[in-house]
């Protein structure tokens, strides 16, 4: 029984979890990783079209989790040597734009320096979930953010297909 509460499922959550830790986060097994980035987005329980923050250099599903949870992508610039979507870009783009959401994205598995992100959502009280999909194993979990990572067979842990939210922030769990 390798889904829905399976004792196999149960399992790798735990062995996950455990990898994830110290201290463990909670984690849920998901069908794909635009899955999860749908979940985690939801979890928020944010306004109907409410704006989400998103590097313009990604994967077409983070834009797509975006609007299946019912939100509205907007795109930013990255940084020119980390192609990643930075807490500057995203305060500078707060500046012009109301903003409910960012989701950074670990491009090509670069992880997202999460206590940066971390202290941007104290800061700003603006909720953070990061796009892992390529980044098992090189992200580490914030505690303020989601994590969601894929386990497509492209991926640092291809299993086929599945993905994983984790997170120490009640506010997802």
């Amino acid at each position: 029984w390798y889904t829905n509460f399976g004792p196999l499922a149960l399992r790798l959550e735990h062995q996950l979890q455990a990898m994830l830790g110290p201290p463990d986060p909670a984690v849920v097994t998901v069908s794909n990783c635009t899955a999860g980035l749908e979940l985690a987005l939801s979890a928020l329980r944010l306004p109907q079209g409410a704006p989400v923050l998103l590097p313009a250099l990604t994967f077409i599903a983070t834009a797509t989790a975006v609007l299946r949870a019912g939100f509205k992508p907007i795109l930013a610039d990255v940084d020119e040597r980390s192609w990643l979507l930075t807490p500057s870009i995203a305060r500078a783009a707060l500046a012009s734009t109301k903003i409910s959401c960012i989701m950074p994205v670990a491009a090509f598995g670069n992880p997202v320096p999460v206590e940066e992100w971390d202290e941007f959502s104290a800061e700003t009280g603006i909720p953070v979930v990061i796009d892992a999909a390529g980044a098992f194993g090189n992200q580490e979990i914030g505690f303020r953010s989601a994590v969601v990572f894929s386990f497509h067979a492209t991926k640092s842990l291809g299993m086929g297909e599945g993905g994983l939210v984790a997170c120490h922030n009640p506010a997802f769990v």
